[in-house]
């Protein structure tokens, strides 16, 4: 019984569980139990991690939002780095890159609370003004990064272990401590679990609702940083494969697809999960149509699995 609570609390749990399974798996149809193996897909899923915490953010202020921009805002932050990392130098290069990014955040929650447009459709549409500005800055470069950046992502390793690791883990620590033991972050889940309440109690719910999405587009734009280095160069739709995946890793883990509830550990396993699935299915050598199709059609069971039932 006291197990049984203690699951129901910790839904993340099964996603951990999920993962090792997913491992055993794949070290099966390999046929080598590989450290090296975990870690190269733990550095893979790092990007996701990042991805998904900025979308975790956004799925638990409520009302259905959900970031759609963040496919094209990954690459506008690859393009931008590149760009203005050769300009202005490395930190200050990467803090006006994030700085844009957040504009694009500032973007998506003033549309959706002052405008009152669904935030699906808000980000969506501010997504396709992002792509624009994406295409005209790769019509004018080639979106290289820097030598620091892409020693950074390729090369460099600490213990064994890519830096991004490290990167993902302390990003997911500083979203468990805002969201967990900030107001911001008490705040942000009442705001999803009830608007009308939480208004009523004094939050100011344009403000969250617009910090959270600059979070998510901060975290987008940095995420695109990374992956412009790790790829040896930014690409238009660098950030498409992330999108249904960066709401699915959250959801996986026991953040509700509705708002007021969220779960840093379950996105992080929720991340690698889905980042082995993904690598087994390769193993498989089943064309891509039909890598396509089960990975979607995972998604789905776990979205529609999501959805609570309606209460009185």
């Amino acid at each position: 019984m006291i197990a049984k609570r203690w699951i129901s609390k910790n839904v993340w749990i099964w996603s951990v569980i999920g993962s090792l399974v997913m491992w055993m798996v794949i070290s099966f149809i390999t046929g080598n139990f590989s450290i090296n193996m975990l870690l190269a897909n733990a550095t893979l899923a790092s990007f996701l991690v990042l991805l998904s915490l900025g979308q975790m953010t956004v799925i638990t202020s409520g009302n259905g939002a959900i970031d759609l921009s963040i496919q094209y805002t990954v690459a506008l932050g690859a393009y931008a780095s590149s760009v203005l990392m050769v300009s202005f130098g490395l930190v200050a290069g990467l803090a006006v890159t994030l700085l844009i990014c957040a504009i694009v955040g500032v973007l998506n929650g003033v549309v959706n609370m002052y405008l009152k447009v669904p935030a699906m459709i808000t980000t969506l549409a501010v997504g396709f003004i992002v792509f624009a500005a994406v295409l005209m800055i790769s019509s004018k470069t080639t979106g290289m990064p820097v030598k620091e950046v892409e020693y950074f992502t390729q090369k460099l390793r600490i213990f064994g272990i890519s830096p991004i690791v490290f990167i993902a883990v302390i990003a997911a620590v500083i979203m468990a401590f805002i969201l967990y033991k900030t107001k911001y972050g008490k705040r942000v889940h009442a705001l999803g679990q009830n608007k009308t309440a939480a208004e009523y109690a004094g939050i100011h719910a344009v403000r969250i609702v617009i910090v959270s999405f600059v979070i998510s587009s901060v975290f987008a734009g940095f995420t695109g940083t990374l992956l412009g280095g790790y790829f040896g160069g930014a690409f238009q739709d660098m950030g498409l494969s992330y999108l249904l995946t960066s709401v699915a890793a959250p959801v996986i883990g026991g953040t509700s697809i509705a708002g007021g509830k969220s779960s840093v550990a379950g996105t992080v396993s929720g991340a690698l999960l889905l980042t082995l699935i993904v690598a087994c299915l390769n193993l498989t050598r089943l064309p891509m149509s039909y890598q396509n199709l089960i990975q979607g059609g995972l998604l789905m069971v776990i979205l529609i699995a999501s959805v609570p039932k309606k209460s009185k």
